[in-house]
């Protein structure tokens, strides 16, 4: 499994964003925080899993020049500005009005009205109404303890990340430890002391009494001091906390974001088609595209054949998370 980033943006949603912030240097990162929001909320979404059928290692310092020029393409900007493709794919399925410029492109007006408070709403990326039970829940669970944990709340089992490698945390914590949850939000948040943008994460432990034994509550004290050094914090839960399904998780992973993905859960997403479309169908032809060029970037020799016939018994495997 690998990560990548690459992402598209059209013109009507791009605008609709810089024109909300139109009285701020939208390109300055510590000038406004709702700006670093948003901006994070693009990142998240341009961030995706590639699973190949291969294992491969690329020196992108020496690959096929036209490949690297696509490829920078499409992962600039995350997002970067949408093929023109894709913006009169929108005009020819009445999504977005056509370009009425002689000497430039411009795709700035959808049919429909679009509020900026619904898109940057809607970027919070979530499922409405799935219901996942312990049988088709694709994270890693520990224990059935683990699953009282995150089985009483519907929306947050999309939300939560099982069973992460604690190095991708902090790197002080090697040796392939994991925690149990985590969530990190997808907005970006202005740390002066670094001068630099970052997530902020937050750890759930769910703690059975083998946590009472010394040496678990010595490692467990090592854990969070490491946690804590890179502003992520720690919360630990005991079946005493979880049984009676009373854990705030509202304000732990902070109530406005709470609050957004709730009403995405419950959203009648039939009601904004068009504002889903404009959004993540862009970002999905971005994944898409990317898949296909590292395949090509792995696989030079393709280009010696005379024709590339498409491959039916192996297939790439793209996760939208």
């Amino acid at each position: 499994m690998k990560q990548f980033k690459a992402g598209y943006i059209v013109d009507a949603i791009s605008n609709l964003i810089t024109d909300n912030f139109k009285s701020f240097n939208y390109f300055n990162e510590n000038e406004n925080n709702d700006i670093n929001k948003v901006k994070g909320l693009l990142q998240n979404l341009s961030a995706f899993d590639v699973q190949f059928p291969y294992t491969h290692k690329i020196d992108y310092n020496n690959i096929n020049p036209v490949l690297a020029t696509i490829n920078n393409i499409i992962t600039r900007g995350l997002p970067t500005k949408a093929p023109l493709i894709i913006e009169d794919k929108f005009v020819e399925i009445n999504l977005i009005n056509a370009n009425k410029e002689e000497f430039e492109f411009k795709y700035n007006e959808p049919i429909k009205k679009i509020e900026y408070q619904t898109i940057f709403e809607l970027l919070h990326l979530i499922e409405p109404e799935l219901q996942i039970n312990k049988v088709n829940y694709g994270g890693s669970l520990g224990s059935h303890l683990e699953w009282q944990f995150i089985g009483q709340h519907p929306f947050l089992i999309q939300i939560l990340q099982s069973q992460r490698d604690f190095a991708t945390i902090t790197p002080v914590m090697t040796g392939g430890r994991s925690v149990d949850f985590s969530f990190t939000s997808p907005y970006l948040h202005w740390d002066a002391a670094n001068n630099t943008l970052k997530n902020i994460t937050r750890i759930f432990e769910v703690d059975g009494p083998h946590h009472l034994l010394y040496e678990y509550v010595h490692y467990d004290i090592t854990r969070d001091i490491a946690a804590e050094e890179v502003d992520a914090k720690t919360y630990r839960f005991t079946k005493e906390n979880i049984t009676p399904g009373l854990i705030p998780f509202e304000t732990l992973i902070s109530r406005d974001i709470y609050s957004i993905f709730e009403k995405n859960f419950n959203r009648e997403h039939t009601d904004f088609l068009e504002e889903y479309s404009l959004i993540f169908i862009p970002l999905a032809v971005a994944r898409i595209q990317k898949a296909i060029i590292e395949h090509f970037i792995a696989k030079p020799n393709l280009f010696e054949k005379d024709a590339l016939q498409t491959c039916t018994n192996r297939r790439f495997s793209i996760s939208l998370k």
